[in-house]
């Protein structure tokens, strides 16, 4: 039977996971930003895409650590 893995191994990947949340999200509100705006020639729509990015990532990252607030 193989032995369970440590507990301080889980939350490492669990928090360094929610470090790379905020930037993953900019990200593809940056991307889907540009293409809106070649799209619509717009340019103020990259912004948007990006600021849309910030506040979904924002958000996931709130309600991950609620989570685990919860269980604690």
């Amino acid at each position: 039977m193989a032995a369970k893995p440590d507990k301080s191994v889980f939350w490492l990947g669990k928090y360094l996971s929610l470090g790379l949340t905020l930037p993953a999200s900019v990200a593809a509100g940056y991307m889907l930003g540009t293409f809106a705006d070649h799209h619509f020639h717009i340019p103020l729509l990259r912004v948007v895409g990006i600021m849309i990015g910030f506040a979904a990532g924002l958000i996931q990252i709130l309600k991950e650590l609620s989570r685990d607030e919860k269980r604690s």
